[in-house]
């Protein structure tokens, strides 16, 4: 009797072993599928990003060639509006006519006076306007996962033709 007890026993521990066995594998598939869907999420992330800086890079050689042709070109545009970095013929011009986003992605720039104090350092208030220096900000911004991204980059432009 007792040796039948310990086979059934024996059977009813195999069966248990099965149970626990198969739970592991579970357990190690649902874990790589869960860092296959976290690798996806970060590459579809990177490219975005990467695609952002690049269009917003983009804008930038834009005002900085739309400054190269003529300083007055950005000089005299209203500071605080939006502007589009479009091509007209075959050159950069800023616009003021929103041109819709491109493949998802909308950037525009922002131009803002510059304050100089009296060591010619950039200052947030006080001192004097420098009229031959721009702060120059361009976003972009675009939908992913449900959500609104945006990135921004700040650059400084100066009439450089007026400093020979």
């Amino acid at each position: 009797m007792c040796s039948t007890s310990y086979r059934h026993n024996q059977k009813g521990l195999g069966m248990v072993e099965v149970i626990v066995v198969v739970a592991m594998i579970l357990v190690g598939f649902t874990a790589i599928l869960e860092l296959f869907r976290l690798q996806f999420r970060n590459d579809t992330t990177a490219r975005e990003d990467v695609k952002a800086y690049a269009l917003l890079s983009e804008a930038m050689e834009a005002v900085r060639s739309v400054r190269d042709d003529n300083w007055s070109n950005i000089s005299g545009l209203t500071q605080g509006a939006d502007y589009y970095p479009a091509i007209s013929g075959n050159a950069w011009v800023l616009s003021g006519a929103d041109p819709g986003p491109i493949d998802g992605y909308s950037r525009w720039i922002v131009f803002s006076s510059v304050r100089r104090d009296a060591n010619d350092d950039i200052v947030d208030s006080g001192g004097s306007v420098d009229a031959d220096t721009l702060k120059v900000t361009g976003s972009i911004e675009w939908q992913s996962g449900g959500r609104t991204k945006t990135k921004t980059l700040i650059t400084y432009l100066t009439n450089w033709h007026a400093k020979l």
